[in-house]
Formats: C-alpha cells, sequence, structure tokens
C-alpha cells in the first residue's frame, strides 16, 4: 500500500512565480520517506541504535506541474522491491483533487555507517515497509546513470558547510541539488531531472562544479580535488 502525507503549500516553498522549488519537491518526497519509516516502526532513532541508514543512489523525477502556493497536496510512496542491499523506492505529489503533479522513481542502499559499507536489509525492515510491485509507475523514467558530457565549463570551486549537513553528517541529497540548480539560467524551469549520488561530502570538503550544456539539456558535475564526482544531474526543460 502508499503511504500519504498531506500538507499545504507554503509561502516560503515557492519561487517568485508562486510556484514550489524544485527543492521544496524534493525535501517532501525525503520527508514522506523519513515520516514512513518513523510510522513503521523503522524509524530514524532506530536506524541510528543499529548503526545503519537508507543512502538514496539515485532518482529520476518528472515534473507534470508545480505545485503552487496554497495548493492543498497529497505526497505517496511505496516501495516496490528490496533486493539484498537495495530498496526501490516510487513517489508521487497529488492535489487533493487526484490530479498527478510529480512523480519519483529512486533507488537507496541500506548502510552500515560504521564500516561505510552497504548492509542486507534486515528482516524486519522488510516486513514493516512491504513492497508494492503492482504500484511501479508505468513513466519512463530514464536511465539511472547519469552520463556527463565531456568538457563543459568549470566554475569557482566552494567548501561543504553545517547548513548542507543532515544526520548522518555528510551533504544531504537535497542540498546538492540545490548547489547544482543555481547554475541554471534564471528563466530555466526543470521538467525532467535525473541525479546520481556518487561519493559522500563532508564538512569542509573543497567542491569543483562543471556545468555543461547539450542537446536543450543541463548537466552539473559536483567533483572532489582529485576530480571524482560526488554527485552529478541532468536537467531537461519541457
Amino acid at each position: 500500500m502508499r503511504y500519504t502525507y498531506r500538507s499545504r503549500v507554503r509561502y516560503s516553498e515557492v519561487d517568485g512565480e508562486q510556484n514550489m522549488t524544485i527543492d521544496s519537491i524534493l525535501n517532501y518526497l525525503q520527508d514522506t520517506a523519513t515520516f514512513h519509516g518513523e510510522d513503521c516502526g523503522c524509524s530514524l532513532n532506530r536506524n541510528i541504535e543499529m548503526g545503519c541508514a537508507w543512502i538514496v543512489a539515485d532518482l529520476q523525477l518528472h515534473i507534470y506541474r508545480y505545485p503552487r502556493f496554497n495548493d492543498h497536496i497529497r505526497v505517496n510512496t511505496w516501495p516496490i522491491a528490496f533486493r539484498g542491499m537495495i530498496g526501490y523506492r516510487q513517489f508521487s505529489i497529488e492535489t487533493e483533487e487526484g490530479e498527478t503533479l510529480v512523480v519519483c522513481n529512486s533507488v537507496w542502499i541500506f548502510m552500515d555507517m560504521k564500516s561505510q559499507k552497504p548492509m542486507k536489509v534486515p528482516a524486519e525492515q522488510l516486513e514493516a515497509y512491504g513492497s508494492n510491485p503492482e504500484l511501479k509507475l508505468t513513466e519512463d523514467m530514464g536511465s539511472r546513470k547519469v552520463r556527463m558530457p565531456e568538457a563543459g565549463e568549470a566554475r569557482p570551486s566552494f567548501r561543504i558547510q553545517e547548513s548542507h549537513l543532515d544526520t548522518n553528517h555528510h551533504v544531504n541529497n537535497v542540498q546538492y541539488v540545490r548547489l547544482a540548480a543555481k547554475y541554471l539560467p534564471a528563466e530555466w524551469k526543470t521538467a525532467h531531472l535525473r541525479v546520481e549520488y556518487k561519493k559522500q561530502a563532508h564538512l569542509d570538503d573543497e567542491v569543483f562544479p562543471r556545468t555543461v550544456q547539450k542537446d536543450g539539456k543541463w548537466y552539473v558535475s559536483l567533483d572532489s580535488a582529485e576530480g571524482e564526482a560526488y554527485f552529478t544531474a541532468e536537467f531537461s526543460g519541457n
């Protein structure tokens, strides 16, 4: 079954045109997945006690229409499968009238936070979450892998600050998207987003952004000083 969180789009979540920002959309998805865990017995604190955490590996987001200020929305999430240390979770955002605004596919890795290695999902979590393959999205969400084009423009580096971190003490997955999106043109409106999280960035790490515009899309890579990507994204418009 689907887990649902209801909300009303706040003034603090929208842009100058009263559309919800893309990082606010992703925050809703992240929060709803977290609330799902809280309400089914797989809480944040329970995972901390176990020394483990769910870490997102990649996601693909389609925006049919941006939620707008004062809209009453339902944010839905459901796991479709678990395989070993991997969980496959999908999302949708709908109006209370049932109009689908946003859909998202995501892959999560269950991590031993001490060893920083993937671990098999415990049976108690498999039972608590359940799986719903019959609810799998029919939309073509695109490849999980984001292939960054060659060359592009190197942007000024910056350092990771405390405001970028989450309870796992590395950069939160929504923060990566927010940091990458600032390189898009001011008039750009993302309709499709594919992101891949490749390496964890921590406090004071220096990040070297690179951007490429190709075939009507924008690509952003946030790299380490050694040239390894922390994060890559493909932003597509309408």
